[in-house]
């Protein structure tokens, strides 16, 4: 035989759509390809990476693992046997894409899913790893899957009738069949498709349509028509602009027929079992799909049928055949065989045969029929009675004894039919079979109880290491006459059920021939051979419980396997979980006491410590011999009167010592709890501030009652804790300041007030100020509870003497410090009126006499006034009385006003100030017109506006007006820039801290340039166009007249376009240049240069109309000027001359 004849098909291998959100289903076909040799203890296992889940299986896995790699292995253990040339063992698996990866991220579409690993195993030995010789063969595959949007499919019957009528425009149809689509989304976003069901030629859509699921209001009218793809014609159903759901799963369905000839019935004919293709096309944007369906097109089609499908020996049952005739063509000659194997004994038909032939060539019944004709559209239908045979004819053991009729044993019956088309005379044939298989036994595993290590039974189900685990395996077929040949019943345990060798073994009914053997992996083998009909066996045994494992993996397998009278083997499975549990325990601690937040001296609290064995998870067992210990605080006294322990738990005694106190539990069964209790008296020293927290915590308990002659299991991360706290009020520090509204130069006074609460003693006691750096100084004077002090001064560090040891036991104790200090400086941003000054300070004292230092730290934030200046520029051109904010647009010939207003938007007065406004060159200084609040001056050394203010106090607000006039030279495209800067103000009680830099919002004076060019108002049509008529023969004059608009001086470009008359230009009457015709002109005169605002010229074009023009000549004469300043404005005029 080849080195390995076990073969693993799966169609598909590589990128196998899977929706994301949805699942993909493969089929596994396992062979073995011997001729001679059975393999046993068939196993597979799938390994499925991050992302993929199995969804089912045809049986269910036996067992799953989680790997480091966040992939996933899942195992069905010892499926059955293989016996030689038995290639038809298939298994199924549908796998699930989940929406995301472990760690939360989604899954991307056109994700591959690469190196899935499909892998089967057998072993060359009944008992695997027990037998001598025994091998083990392994078969793999790799496949891939590719996360998809969506996905559609559509399916129909395999064989169809023909039968869609006689033409296009009747409804004379017989055969009607429905075609089924489903269409499928993902789970994380909708998809926007177009969806195309094509139908081959041959197939006649006839509506009918029924949609159910998620988006069936979408489906409900598709566009039909008839479209051509590679020259071949199709019948199109469309939908477009479908939006899918999140998650959606839709079904349709339609109606069709199948013609007897292509085209609508009118071209070629369709023969008998032609193939016919339905297929379906769904695109998006970024993906699209196709899938397809074949069938049969058929005149006459044959099926048949079985009453059961599982059978004992001596059942009657009914063999049924029916053929079926189409629409286009009586059927004449109609032959029937109908073959019914061995083991099935005929009894009679419904219609009679015209032979029924029974011998050992064909080995069982060959039966024939006969009919002479079948009408179109007609249906006939037989019926077969028959009955099981308990032994076989043909089949016979090495003593020629005829071999009996066993469970799993199949028969196939089959049928063929043929006949003849009446007006063409085309023979047609079809064919069917259908199936029978004796019943097999049932088996099942109970688990029946729990058992501790000593024997004694558990009052719960859920085990633990080193229990006992009670179970019975019963096989029964007690309803089944039928032998069950070479039975076994497998026990395959978990590794954490263990030794499973040498168990006791307690047997009911009928009995094993053979003692129980070990079978790979970890299994117990029970062979009882042959079994009569209307057995049963019931063995029940206890299993040692060695470890904990896990759920995924404490699966116990019993499997059932036999064989038929062909060697095939077959098997059945009970699996149940080996719920091998942990203690669920649950640590609550509380303190109860009269303010357990401000704890005093001498009072009492009591303390609650409470153990639970939780048993609302099912998963619960015992916890033995732990130990549950609480700390106790050197800050109390325990009474050792008060400890008391309740509950339901067992326990043997409590202890205590300066650090903890003990309970030592026995047993805490699920659903049990214990509480230990106990008061304490807080010291008579406490001091403030002091946080107790005492934490409970547990050993990890036993599986079992310890016992130091035997292994003991004791469980791992079981350790639980709860703390409780309780604590003494703090030493309350504050800070406090007068009221009154600070500035640079104030005096500030600070009130430091400490609390030491009631109930408490503090020692060391002392209080240190420290003032904010550079901007507040001590001006040394300090006060305690009003009387005058000395406190230790460094910079702007301040310490009180100390206060030594504070006793407030019997009555709070609170001490005022008030120290005077002076605000010195500060710091301000531009336009701001106030800034923050923070000062910290400290109580530093400790808890016990000697002891270490503990800190109380705050700050007080002061706010800080300062003076500040708002100021706004604005200009008035008094020749146009237009106001303006920001932009000023001039000439040289403008009267500017300037305004400049400015306000104190400050808490405190602003005094000596100082405001300075640069005058631009460009300007000439004119007047200073008004002033409010302020006086002002110009200095022409300096070209600046100086503006004094005496006092303006919080809210005021001051004017200053004052007159520039624009240098007469100026040309355009000038732009000058005034701000005003106050330069430096103070408040009203200290000279030395200088305030400046606000500033006024900037205007910007313009000299924009600017062109204007009307034409004679005389031949004027608007601004930019003017008519005139000469007579052919006559000279034509035109005139415009050009002004500089702009605010300074400025030059030009004169252009003229070419026109088809010669010409001649003038300027002021001055002759500047014949242009010849056809001829474009530009120039930059000296005339048009460094021209004043408002000035203007009379531009003059003088041109003779030829005589002989056509009639309708027209002649344009576009004149234009540009200012050469940026943005280089231009003015256009077409003057026409239609002569």
């Amino acid at each position: 035989m080849p080195s390995n004849p076990i073969v693993m098909i799966i169609d598909n291998t590589e990128n196998v759509p899977i929706i994301v959100g949805g699942t993909s289903s493969f089929n596994i076909n396992i062979q073995n390809t011997s001729t001679d040799t059975r393999f046993y203890n068939l196993s597979l296992s799938l390994t499925l990476p991050n992302g993929l889940t199995l969804s089912s299986s045809t049986i269910a896995q036996t067992s799953t693992v989680s790997n480091s790699d966040n992939s996933t292995s899942y195992y069905w253990t010892n499926l059955k046997d293989l016996a030689p040339l038995e290639i038809n063992y298939n298994f199924n698996i549908t796998v699930k894409c989940n929406s995301t990866f472990k760690n939360g991220s989604s899954i991307p579409f056109g994700y591959t899913f690469s190196n899935i690993n499909v892998q089967c195993q057998v072993d060359t030995m009944p008992r695997g790893i027990y037998d001598a010789g025994n091998q083990q063969l392994t078969t793999q595959t790799l496949m891939s899957f590719l996360s998809t949007m969506f996905n559609g499919i559509i399916t129909t019957s395999g064989k169809v009738l023909k039968g869609a009528g006689t033409s296009i425009s009747l409804n004379d149809y017989t055969q009607v069949n429905t075609a089924t689509c489903q269409f499928f989304n993902n789970s994380l976003l909708t998809s926007s498709v177009n969806i195309s069901i094509l139908l081959d030629d041959g197939i006649r859509y006839l509506s009918g349509i029924v949609v159910t699921g998620t988006d069936a209001s979408q489906f409900n009218s598709p566009i039909v028509n008839t479209v051509v793809i590679s020259n071949k014609q199709y019948t199109q159903l469309y939908y477009g602009g479908i939006t899918l759901s999140t998650n959606s799963n839709t079904t349709l369905k339609f109606n069709y027929a199948v013609w007897n000839q292509y085209n609508n019935n009118q071209g070629n004919f369709i023969a008998h079992g032609t193939k016919l293709n339905m297929s379906v096309n769904m695109s998006s944007s970024s993906y699209s799909l196709n899938n397809s369906f074949t069938f049969s097109a058929m005149d006459l089609i044959i099926s048949t049928s079985v009453s059961k499908s599982l059978v004992d020996v001596q059942n009657t049952l009914t063999f049924s055949y029916n053929y079926k005739v189409g629409q286009y063509y009586d059927i004449k000659n109609i032959i029937v065989y109908y073959y019914l194997p061995d083991g099935i004994y005929y009894l009679s038909s419904s219609y009679a045969p015209s032979s029924v032939i029974n011998n050992s060539t064909i080995q069982g019944y060959y039966i024939t029929y006969n009919f002479p004709l079948a009408l179109r559209n007609s249906v006939t239908t037989v019926n077969i009675s028959a009955k099981v045979n308990s032994y076989y004819q043909y089949k016979f053991d090495s003593t020629l004894n005829q071999l009996p009729v066993v469970s799993f044993d199949s028969f196939n019956a089959t049928t063929n039919i043929t006949g003849t088309t009446v007006s063409q005379l085309n023979v047609v044939t079809d064919s069917s079979n259908t199936s029978c298989s004796i019943n097999i036994g049932s088996i099942q595993k109970q688990f029946i109880k729990a058992y501790y290590r000593d024997g004694t039974p558990k009052t719960i189900n859920t085990l633990a290491p080193f229990d006992f685990a009670q179970y019975t395996l019963t096989y029964t077929a007690t309803n089944l006459n039928a032998m069950q040949k070479q039975i076994y019943i497998d026990d395959f345990f978990p590794l954490s059920a263990d030794p499973i060798n040498n168990l006791n073994y307690i047997y009911t009914g009928y009995q094993p021939i053979a003692s129980p053997q070990l079978i790979s992996p970890h299994g117990v083998d029970f062979y009882y051979g042959d079994i009569p009909g209307k057995s049963s066996s019931i063995i029940d045994f206890k299993v040692p419980i060695n470890s904990l494992g896990t759920p995924s993996q404490n699966i116990n397998l019993m499997k059932l396997r036999g064989i038929n009278t062909l060697g095939f083997s077959y098997s059945s499975r009970s699996q149940v979980l080996i719920n091998i549990g942990t203690p669920n325990l649950q640590l609550i601690k509380s303190v109860s006491g009269p303010n357990t937040s401000s704890i005093k001296a001498g009072e009492v609290y009591s303390y609650t410590v409470k153990i639970i064995n939780t048993n609302t998870l099912g998963t619960e067992t015992d916890a033995f011999n732990f130990t549950l210990t609480d700390t106790l605080s050197s800050w109390f006294t325990l009474n050792p009167n008060s400890i008391n322990v309740s509950g339901s738990g067992i326990y043997s005694s409590y202890q205590f010592d300066n650090n903890n106190v003990y309970l030592y539990i026995n047993k805490l069964s699920p659903g049990q709890s214990l509480t230990l209790t106990y008061n304490v008296t807080i010291s008579s020293v406490i001091a403030p501030g002091v946080n107790i927290s005492t934490t409970a915590t547990n050993t990890n308990p036993y599986s079992q009652i310890y016992n130091s002659s035997l292994n003991n299991f004791q469980y791992t991360g079981l350790i639980k804790s709860a703390s409780t706290t309780i604590s003494s009020s703090s030493i309350t520090l504050t800070k406090t300041t007068n009221n009154d509204v600070f500035k640079v130069g104030s005096p500030i006074i600070y009130t430091i007030t400490l609390t030491i609460p009631l109930g408490t003693i503090a020692y060391n006691v002392s209080v240190r100020d420290t003032l904010s750096n550079g901007n507040q100084i001590y001006n040394g004077s300090a006060f305690r509870n009003g009387i005058s002090i000395t406190p230790s001064v460094s910079s702007n560090v301040i310490n009180f003497p100390s206060e030594g040891t504070i006793d407030a036991r019997t009555s709070q104790q609170t001490i005022v410090y008030t120290l005077y200090c002076k605000i010195n400086n500060g710091s301000k941003s531009i336009n701001a009126t106030t800034s923050t000054q923070n000062n910290s300070y400290q109580c530093f004292y400790s808890q016990i006499s000697g002891g270490n230092i503990s800190t109380i730290s705050k700050s007080l934030s002061v706010t800080i006034n300062h003076p500040n200046i708002l100021m706004n520029l604005t200009c008035t051109d008094k020749t146009s009385s237009i106001v303006y904010n920001q932009t000023v647009t001039a000439s040289i010939s403008s009267v500017l006003q300037f305004k400049l207003s400015f306000q104190n938007n400050s808490a405190i007065d602003l005094v000596n100030g100082t405001i300075q406004i640069p005058i631009n060159s460009n300007f000439t200084f004119s007047s200073i017109d008004t002033t409010t609040q302020c006086t002002g001056n110009y200095n022409s050394s300096t070209n600046k506006i100086i503006i004094l203010i005496n006092t303006l106090p919080p809210s005021t607000s001051g004017v200053i007006i004052f007159t520039l006039l624009p240098k007469s030279n100026l040309t355009s495209g000038t732009s000058i820039t005034t701000v005003a800067t106050a330069t430096s103000y103070y408040n009203n009680i200290s000279l030395t801290k200088i305030y400046s830099g606000e500033t006024s919002n900037t205007l910007t004076t313009i000299f924009s340039p600017g062109t204007s060019l009307l034409p004679n108002p005389l031949t004027k049509i608007n601004d930019s166009t003017s008519f005139i008529v000469t007579q052919p023969g006559n000279t034509a004059t035109i005139i415009n007249y050009f002004n500089n608009t702009g605010g300074g001086y400025d030059s030009y470009t004169l252009s003229i376009q070419p026109v088809a008359l010669a010409y001649s230009l003038y300027i002021d009457n001055s002759k500047i240049i014949d242009v010849p015709a056809n001829t474009s002109y530009t120039a930059n005169l000296d005339v048009m240069k460094n021209l004043s605002p408002n000035t203007s010229k009379t531009i003059t074009i003088t041109s003779v109309i030829p005589l002989n023009q056509p009639l309708g000549s027209r002649y344009d004469f576009i004149v234009t000027t540009t200012s050469l300043t940026n943005p280089y404005p231009s003015k256009t005029v077409l003057n026409i001359d239609p002569s």
